[in-house]
């Protein structure tokens, strides 16, 4: 997602508008916003593009000519994708957090924060006193690969939490983040939604599947 300033749509207009008005003002870099309908969810989107402006002809009206940046306007999030297996409310917390990352990586490691303690307390039954601790039961777990735990442990060293202990006492909290923090926790969340739901919800259905045929051939399924 890019990270250039959105502008509302009046804004936009009020900009047109300046460019119309000041036919000797220089025209070197504007915006142009695309409204349309998304093929996969149907749903309306708009996209705010920047880059160099050129007149069309016989007209005191530009277009860009040069696209430098797109950025989704509606929805926030539409450009990044969530597997269909991860459910609700997680999906739409991990998307917020996508989302605001522009914005504000404070907003967005608060978010990925509180989310990751939800998903290990809820999800994998690892409660303890604080976040830290639950990351500690989490690499102890068998189930899970080496490279997954290592990852979620380095949110630790990432984040820095040996300085900011309200990282793992209070989650939700919005504090400073350390270069490249926020971007971190948003991968290992990926990561871990894959360990947690994707791959156990395919591995069903695709054990599903072979029954079936099992069954059709009149073989016993498998256990």
């Amino acid at each position: 997602m890019s990270t250039q300033p959105s502008i509302s749509i009046s804004e936009f207009e009020d900009l047109h508008k300046w460019f119309d008005d000041n036919e000797t003002s220089p025209r070197q870099t504007g915006y142009s916003i695309v409204f349309g309908e998304c093929p996969e969810c149907e749903k309306n989107m708009a996209l705010l593009f920047h880059g160099q402006l050129k007149k069309y002809e016989d007209s005191h009206h530009y277009y860009i000519s040069n696209v430098d940046s797109t950025e989704f306007i509606i929805p926030r999030h539409a450009n990044y994708h969530v597997e269909k297996e991860v459910p609700d409310p997680y999906r739409k917390d991990f998307l917020e957090a996508h989302a605001v990352l522009p914005l504000s990586s404070k907003a967005s490691a608060a978010l990925s924060r509180r989310l990751l303690q939800q998903v290990l307390r809820e999800e994998l039954n690892l409660k303890s006193s604080d976040l830290s601790k639950e990351i500690d039961l989490f690499i102890q777990q068998a189930g899970a690969s080496s490279s997954l735990r290592e990852a979620i442990d380095a949110i630790r060293h990432v984040g820095n939490f040996a300085a900011h202990p309200i990282k793992y006492t209070h989650t939700g909290e919005i504090v400073e983040v350390e270069s490249g923090e926020a971007e971190w926790l948003l991968e290992v969340l990926e990561d871990l939604f894959d360990h947690v739901f994707v791959r156990p919800a395919r591995d069903t259905a695709r054990k599903a599947k072979l029954n079936q045929k099992l069954k059709e051939l009149g073989k016993p399924p498998l256990k």
